[in-house]
């Protein structure tokens, strides 16, 4: 019997790939997150939150982990496309509830206010287009071929920006979004960096996403 035939490393397999490795550690780190703190007082809503975060970010994990799926398997293609849809509706979901907070803190005058509120903001967005243009846009590629290219180009802007936002608040204000300077300047970049890749998949033709 003749050996399988390993599957070309393309780019867009490269991406994916790199993506779904992006996305583990963050859930990976999230899980630690968990276990370190549960014992030292971290509120249930928080273990709450984390386990869900760790949980959406596994389910990205295993979204890019999966690409190029032969299009007769349907039943798996549904369940991989409500995967992702789910993870990112919980994930803009988790964010979108704390607006309030960052509305109120936010004062034009005071640059350190901006630099803080501008990755939320800024992830926010480019968390609902990377969602309509997964949900509205990439089964129909054809009809628009403007937006196939816009949506993403923008969302990973906008990641730039946070990512970058963050950077200034940091070197600038010595504030990070992460309690300890290590999860400050790992973590966050992990963070961004892994839907910045995630737009830049999107960019490519797709097998069947």
């Amino acid at each position: 019997m003749e050996k399988k035939e390993k599957k070309k490393l393309t780019p867009r397999l490269f991406v994916s790939r790199l993506t779904g490795f992006l996305f583990a550690v963050y859930a990976a780190y999230n899980i630690f997150i968990i276990v370190r703190d549960a014992d030292r007082g971290m509120p249930s809503e928080g273990i709450l939150i984390s386990a869900v975060v760790a949980l959406m970010f596994v389910a990205l994990a295993v979204f890019m982990w999966t690409p190029g799926v032969n299009p007769k398997n349907t039943r798996f293609l549904m369940v991989r496309r409500a995967t992702f849809i789910v993870a990112m509706l919980v994930l803009f979901a988790l964010r979108l509830r704390l607006i309030g907070r960052y509305v109120t803190f936010i004062d034009f005058s005071e640059m350190y206010t901006v630099l803080y509120c501008v990755p939320y903001f800024a992830t926010l967005a480019a968390f609902f287009l990377l969602l309509i243009f997964f949900i509205f846009i990439i089964k129909r590629l054809p009809f628009y071929p403007k937006a196939r290219v816009v949506l993403p180009v923008i969302t990973i802007i906008l990641f730039v920006i946070a990512l970058v936002a963050e950077a200034l608040l940091y070197f600038l204000y010595n504030t990070g979004m992460e309690a300890s300077v290590l999860r400050t300047v790992v973590i966050r970049p992990i963070f961004y960096l892994g839907f910045i890749s995630l737009s830049a998949y999107f960019l490519f033709d797709p097998e069947t996403n």
